[in-house]
């Protein structure tokens, strides 16, 4: 009898409610503040603080009482065996965002504009790295690409699994406002594919959370709330550059680092 746990269905169902509850949450406090939709960088911070503090112990409990498995099934290792994974989920995003970034300004099609000094702007990187770790990457990548993928290859295919829990963050996206448009919907299911088939072949959701902390870095770094670089043609670089080209090219980027071919048809029944 203590084994009896929730249907599969009802356990996702359960965590993507109070997922949805913590974000919203966040945007309660953000208007109480006063930042409403005008963007604020302490909120930002307290956001980043509050998300990354409710999330993991949501999911460490949720895994141990509502699941009633290990927590290394889901598969988010120690770091110390995680970098190499995390790394290279990162570069296959990276390398071919720089390669399109080259490109671009050599032929003239953008121009990078640098607005302050190489100190100034490496403290703004790190600064971004880490409130996008807390605020974005490690949250959204331990839930979808951690708990929901693992329960759902518990009884579906490796792909059928990415591809549901794609459909699951575009549910999210819709819910806590951040995609409201066909063409927002569509994005999300895209990144949540190829994020999704980034953590199959690492075989670690540090895979997923390096490629979610190098894409969200480079478009914040070139984004309206961020100053120090600036490009002459902002949605040519946020929607091209920095999203269509990487993302096309990430998963054979990362087959350069990573061999193994996983078996997609697989389903792992714990």
């Amino acid at each position: 009898m203590t084994n009896q746990r929730l249907p599969t269905v009802w356990r996702i169902v359960t965590v993507f409610v109070l997922t949805c509850m913590v974000w919203w949450l966040s945007k309660a406090i953000r208007i109480w503040m006063g930042a409403g939709g005008e963007y604020d960088r302490t909120t930002h911070v307290l956001s980043a603080v509050l998300i990354f503090s409710l999330v993991l112990p949501l999911i460490v409990f949720a895994r141990k009482y509502v699941d009633k498995r290990s927590w290394a099934g889901l598969r988010l290792t120690s770091f110390k065996e995680g970098w190499k994974p995390f790394v290279f989920g990162g570069l296959s995003y990276l390398i071919p965002a720089g390669i399109a970034l080259i490109i671009f300004v050599l032929f003239d099609w953008t121009e990078i504009q640098f607005h302050v000094s190489v100190s100034s702007l490496v403290l703004t990187i790190i600064a971004l790295l880490i409130l996008v770790f807390m605020y974005e990457a490690l949250p959204e990548e331990l839930i979808f690409r951690g708990y929901f993928y693992r329960n759902l290859n518990t009884s579906l295919a490796k792909w059928k699994a990415v591809g549901v829990q794609s459909l699951l963050f575009v549910l999210f996206a819709v819910s806590i406002g951040a995609a409201l448009s066909v063409e927002r919907m569509v994005f999300f299911f895209a990144v949540g594919i190829i994020i999704g088939m980034v953590r199959v072949m690492t075989e670690n959701v540090w895979g997923a959370v390096g490629l979610h902390v190098a894409f969200q870095t480079m478009q914040q770094l070139f984004g309206p709330h961020n100053q120090e670089l600036t490009s002459t043609t902002p949605g040519l670089m946020e929607i091209v550059i920095l999203g269509i080209i990487p993302f096309s090219f990430a998963i054979m980027t990362l087959k350069l680092f990573v061999r193994k071919e996983p078996d997609w048809k697989e389903v792992d029944t714990e």
